[in-house]
């Protein structure tokens, strides 16, 4: 026993040693990291920080919270996903999309509502990856995803225009968001629109000023400086138009104007590390944990299923065709959000366009978040006082440039020529999430997915055809899994055939070779087809059937004609019509398979 037990160690111990590195990826790169990583890895974080800089407070603000929480939810996911992320890319932190969800969950209530919408969110995401319910994320269809990316984009553009014209006005959802713009679009602040217009056009002059070529490429160092500029200032454009922005108001504010709506003050100094709020003060009323729960009603669920969808996507998008871990991930992101909830964050997921900015400054590794998250992290012991004149317009063209380029109306060309029918949730669920709200909305877009799954699991393709041979024979092909919803719809179709060919030929050949899955309730309906087809006079033979199905037909049906390959259906139909004894064809069966029937067998294995 001792024997054995020392030649297992060595296995136990391999097998820990991939547990680990599956678990927390770190271990793997960590001692492979050099000199040459460490400087790209500098270079990437410190870039990616000047873009999350302004994007924190302008997304604070979307939430609904003052500033410092967008800066408090910008740097513990940065420094845990170092350990626990496996896509270098992804920079985690609060994006535009949850920060409206937080708002939609949390605008009548306290930031402590917030805080807690994040651990719960977390809670919920990690137990997600615990229990690998990656698939879940499955559900929700591209098409829905697009919908819903849409709407809220529109929606969050919209709640932008309030900052671009220096109005003050309380609003939700689109259709009210409008129509209090409309009602004091006649208290517009012009100096506030005229530099948030000049911040969009300046914005989007400096994304295109990466994509500008002078001169002939070369290998000149002068070129190569002077396109290295023009990359630095178009990927830092955010923090740079902000600066530029904050610097004027400095200076107006010196001389006692302020032609501008500021930021105003900004709790300075890092958070003080507790636990996530489990009561809090509302109304004059204390709230215990389970009410405060009760209050978030749905977000907790719905904010864990939009950070999951985006982070995996993100982390697919960048994995060039390498397989992305979606559990590790899930584990990954909840531990972020957890941890985040601690140093009072707000829900935070990796956001596509920070990642982007990641990949383009040549990060190697997850460590360029911990370059980014020490940069914010000076922020808030440093510069928090300077955040005070920040023109609220200029983080408003900030949010609004960067959501024209979430508006996905590319993706309506190929469905309507690939499959109109995508069309349905695409469409239902842009609608729902403008009329009803985002959350809403994205619960339309599911259920209308669901809803056309249902129709399809219940209208199977079946395919019929005549055989013209000697003796002739009707072919009835279903395509697909044949379930309980789908069984009426195959007797009504093959009954119609039948009465269509009465005349024609007697012998009907159900061919299986294309249903991977047909469960006991489609089973004795199929039992009862036959009967009624007999009834019409008409010879069955059972054809390509799985090994389970033809048991339960020839229990049912015990004269039923069983085959295995179109040769062995004209055999049969060219011998005396006997009894094909069970033990006969499963031997048959599982040595002659169909060639079609072995193909859909791998298909489904």
């Amino acid at each position: 026993s001792r024997v054995q037990a020392a030649a297992m160690f060595p296995r136990t111990m391999m097998g820990l040693g991939v547990l680990l590195g599956r678990r927390v990826p770190i271990v793997q790169w960590l001692p492979k990291y050099t000199t040459k990583d460490a400087l790209c890895d500098v270079i990437a974080g410190i870039t990616v920080g000047l873009t999350l800089m302004p994007q924190a407070i302008a997304y604070a603000g979307l939430a609904g919270l003052g500033p410092q929480y967008g800066l408090y939810s910008a740097w513990v996911g940065c420094l845990i996903y170092i350990v626990f992320g496996t896509t270098k890319q992804v920079s985690i932190g609060p994006t535009a999309m949850l920060s409206l969800l937080t708002f939609t969950y949390t605008h009548h209530l306290n930031a402590d509502f917030a805080v807690l919408l994040c651990f719960m969110s977390g809670c919920v995401e990690l137990l997600c990856g615990v229990l690998q319910l990656g698939f879940l994320v499955d559900f929700v269809s591209v098409p829905v995803i697009s919908g819903f990316t849409s709407a809220a984009a529109l929606t969050i553009a919209s709640t932008q225009l309030k900052g671009l014209f220096g109005l003050k006005y309380n609003s939700e959802a689109f259709i009210d968001t409008w129509e209090a713009f409309l009602g004091h679009v006649s208290d517009t602040r012009l100096w506030d629109l005229v530099l948030g217009g000049v911040c969009i056009i300046v914005l989007l002059a400096l994304r295109k000023l990466k994509d500008l070529r002078i001169g002939s490429p070369g290998d000149s160092g002068a070129h190569k400086f002077v396109h290295g500029w023009f990359w630095f200032v178009s990927t830092g454009r955010n923090a740079l138009v902000v600066l530029l922005c904050s610097i004027a108001a400095f200076v107006l504010y010196q001389r006692d104007e302020t032609p501008f709506s500021l930021t105003g003050k900004i709790v300075s100094g890092l958070p003080s590390l507790a636990l996530p709020p489990l009561s809090t003060e509302l109304n004059g009323q204390t709230l215990n944990f389970f009410e405060m729960v009760s209050e978030l009603g749905s977000g907790i669920l719905i904010v864990p299923l939009i950070s999951l969808s985006s982070n995996v996507a993100i982390a697919k998008a960048f994995s060039k065709g390498s397989r992305v871990d979606a559990t590790q991930e899930m584990v990954a992101l909840g531990l972020c959000n957890i941890l985040g909830s601690f140093a009072r964050s707000i829900p935070v997921a990796g956001a596509f366009s920070r990642s982007a900015v990641n990949n383009a400054s040549g990060v190697r590794t997850t460590l360029g978040g911990l370059y980014t998250g020490i940069m914010i992290l000076l922020a808030l012991s440093l510069l928090t006082p300077y955040f005070f004149f920040i023109p609220k317009c200029s983080l408003a063209a900030v949010i609004m440039v960067a959501l024209i380029f979430m508006i996905d109306y590319q993706i309506v060309k190929p469905l309507w020529k690939s499959n109109k029918r995508d069309l349905l949730p695409l469409l239902s669920t842009f609608a729902a999430c403008l009329l009803l709200g985002v959350e809403k909305g994205l619960l339309v877009g599911i259920l209308v997915d669901i809803l056309i799954l249902l129709y399809f699991s219940a209208r199977p393709t079946i395919s019929v055809h005549l055989v013209e041979s000697e003796p002739r024979y009707l072919v009835v092909q279903p395509r697909g899994s044949v379930v309980f919803p789908a069984v009426d719809f195959l007797q009504e179709t093959v009954i119609a055939r039948v009465n269509e060919n009465k005349h024609t030929t007697n012998i009907l050949v159900l061919d299986c070779a294309y249903v991977p899955i047909m469960d006991y309730t489609a089973v004795q309906g199929i039992a009862a087809m036959i009967e009624d087809v007999k009834v019409h006079g008409l010879q069955v033979v059972l054809l390509n059937a799985q090994e389970p199905v033809v048991k339960s037909l020839l229990a049912t049906c015990p004269e039923l004609r069983v085959a295995n390959s179109y040769q062995h259906v004209a055999q049969i139909l060219t011998e005396e019509p006997v009894k094909i004894e069970l033990g006969i064809y499963l031997q048959n069966l599982k040595g002659t398979i169909h060639p079609q029937f072995k193909k859909v067998t791998r298909i489904c294995t």
